[in-house]
Formats: structure tokens, sequence, C-alpha cells
């Protein structure tokens, strides 16, 4: 158990965890800042998309599709997010504590982990190159598969 909370937290942290194509904690510190909350408690359901505070994570269905197998009763977790000062541009630093608990057939399992991250902004950060694909009208692709331009 203790194994499967720590994979959950180590995507969580990951450069992979995309929201609308954007760093998924970066989005969510934002997020917690414009509504002045700190923590968000969320549910992670196996072979489901997961849902952080009503966002999908993009492509988190591949992970949580690894799950189905393990018969799992339940897999919960908490982000936090704290001031942590400023970087050298002047920016707001936080660090995210992030906390998944998985039980099945009464044992449990527990990871926790922290990321140092900031409040996402649409004028510095770009999306990954991921969403961008994804978002190319199908038209484009078939065209790029053909001509290879």
């Amino acid at each position: 158990m203790n194994s499967a909370a720590r994979s959950l937290c180590e995507y969580l942290c990951s450069r992979n965890n995309d929201i609308i194509g954007y760093w998924g904690i970066g989005f969510l510190c934002k997020a917690t800042l414009s509504d002045k909350r700190r923590k968000i408690s969320f549910k992670i359901r196996p072979g489901e998309i997961i849902r952080i505070y009503s966002y999908e994570l993009s492509e988190s269905k591949v992970i949580t599709d690894k799950l189905v197998r393990h018969d799992l009763d339940s897999i919960e977790g908490r982000l936090s997010f704290f001031r942590d000062g400023r970087y050298p541009d002047g920016s707001q630093k936080f660090t995210c504590g992030i906390s998944i608990a998985v039980t099945q057939s009464g044992r449990t399992g527990m990871y926790l982990c922290h990321v140092e991250c900031w409040p996402h902004d649409w004028t510095k950060e770009r999306r990954s190159a991921r969403f961008a694909a994804t978002q190319t009208p199908i038209i484009k692709k078939v065209v790029r598969a053909i001509t290879g331009k």
C-alpha cells in the first residue's frame, strides 16, 4: 500500500501532471490563492480520470487504469500550500505538501512528499507540447502524417 501511495505522490509532483497543458501543482496553487484556500482534499478512483478541485489532470486515466487490478478500497489525498518566501525574480514561492492514503482490505498505506512551486502565471508560462499536440485539428494531423511536415 505504501508503494502505491508513493507512486501517486510522485506522479502529482512531476511535470507530467498537467491541467489544460500547464503544470498541475502551479495551476492548483493559483486556484487556491484565488479562493483563499490552502488545502484541497480529493479522492482518486481506479480507472477514472483524476479530478482535483474540479480540474481534470490530463492523461491521468493512464495512471488510474493501472490501479484497477489491485482492488483498492479507497485512495484519498490532500494538497496543502504554504508560503515559502520569494524567488529571486520577486515572484511568490510556495511549498506544496502532498499526502496520499491508500486502503485495501483493512490495510492502509500512506506517503507524504513536498515540492516547491509557484502560482501559475498565464503571461510567463507556456503549455506543454503534449497538450498542444492534442489540440491540433485532425486534418492537420493527417496532413502531417502524410507529408511529414
